[in-house]
């Protein structure tokens, strides 16, 4: 018997997709093709606008990206630094804040009704340092306005001075509690300058209990030590 050697040809499709008579609309591909004496390969590389490029040939990646790195509350990194400062608040200043000032008058504790009595109160400028953020900072508080309450129904508005006075005159007498209300314009440095805080913080101050007292005139002979009894004494 006479054996007729047969050639065997072998192809070989890499990826699954048919070679169309012309690329799908959007599309930009290619193919490719060798040949050997016993196999033929067959590769496809298909584009569309706006996605990555498709090798049907090649095996797919398994690389997968790199974990994220914890570079801190700046996000600070060896290679790179960005810096993004948070914007503080009055809340997150508010431990910062310094203690409520102290209101006085003069003459101390006591007015006359009709006549002018002068309430007094120190606001100075108060710095303080900690953390904030987990950054160290400096808040700086500085008097905007103070607002005095004399007791009786009325307020003054008074300037942001260091050591402030108003007068006030009460129209009857009695027993009244004043009180103020120091309010503070904050801001804060991170190492980089001031930055404001929005809004003002309120402080009110303690209670000052104060009493009105009435004026009389009186004609009198001589004076009430020489007779005790004498109209007026």
């Amino acid at each position: 018997m006479r054996l007729t050697p047969i050639a065997v040809i072998i192809v070989s499709l890499t990826g699954t997709t048919t070679p169309p008579d012309e690329p799908p609309r959007g599309t930009i591909g290619s193919w490719s093709a060798s040949a050997s004496q016993t196999e033929v390969h067959i590769g496809a590389t298909i584009r569309r606008p706006g996605t990555a490029r498709i090798d049907s040939g090649s095996a797919p990646r398994t690389d997968q990206p790199a974990p994220p790195r914890d570079c801190g509350a700046l996000n600070r990194c060896d290679d790179f630094t960005v810096s993004l400062l948070p914007q503080a608040t009055l809340a997150d200043v508010a431990s910062f804040a310094p203690q409520p000032a102290a209101l006085s008058s003069q003459p101390a504790g006591f007015a006359v009704a009709g006549l002018p009595v002068d309430f007094v109160i120190a606001a100075p400028q108060h710095s303080a340092t900690g953390t904030l953020f987990d950054l160290p900072v400096t808040v700086r508080f500085t008097p905007d306005d103070i607002v005095i309450a004399p007791g009786d129904g009325s307020t003054l508005s008074v300037g942001s001075t260091a050591r402030t006075s108003a007068s006030h005159v009460y129209r009857s007498r009695g027993s009244y509690v004043a009180t103020a209300t120091v309010r503070y314009r904050a801001e804060v440095d991170f190492g980089r300058g001031w930055r404001p805080v929005p809004g003002l913080l309120d402080i009110p101050t303690a209670g000052y209990p104060i009493e009105v007292l009435e004026a009389r005139g009186t004609l009198v002979d001589r004076t009430c030590t020489e007779p005790p009894s004498g109209p007026g004494c």
